[in-house]
């Protein structure tokens, strides 16, 4: 067993006989602990990474991506914008024929109706 293993074994013996008070205080200094290392991590992590990429001869902006146009598929001009309802239903539902097909029409199609026939 090896010094840390000892003293976590300690430790964790020692919790039954703490108060509420001692427990919250020693769980947010862990936390706290905690949040440091993890940013102290990534700091190192960064900077590693930023001499290996000089190393190279480019950023780690450039080798990661940031700044360069965005590849992917692109936006539809009309994202986002009110469409015109294109079905009406008999109690006066509306849809405009993008997205799921609403109960109403599933309904009617089960009854042996068409959609052609609520077309507006």
């Amino acid at each position: 067993m090896t010094e840390t293993d000892k003293t976590l074994a300690t430790l964790i013996a020692a919790l039954p006989s703490l108060s509420m008070e001692d427990l919250g205080a020693l769980s947010a200094a862990i936390e706290k602990t905690r949040q440091d290392m993890a940013t102290a991590g990534r700091s190192a992590l960064l900077e590693e990474f930023r001499t290996k990429a000089g190393r190279l001869g480019v950023s780690l902006e450039e080798l990661i991506g940031r700044g360069a146009p965005a590849k992917g598929k692109a936006t539809r001009g009309d994202a986002g914008k009110k469409v015109a309802a294109k079905f009406r239903g008999p109690n006066g539902e509306e849809w405009t024929g993008r997205g799921r097909k609403p109960n109403w029409l599933t309904m009617l199609e089960a009854h042996g109706r068409s959609a052609d026939e609520f077309l507006i």
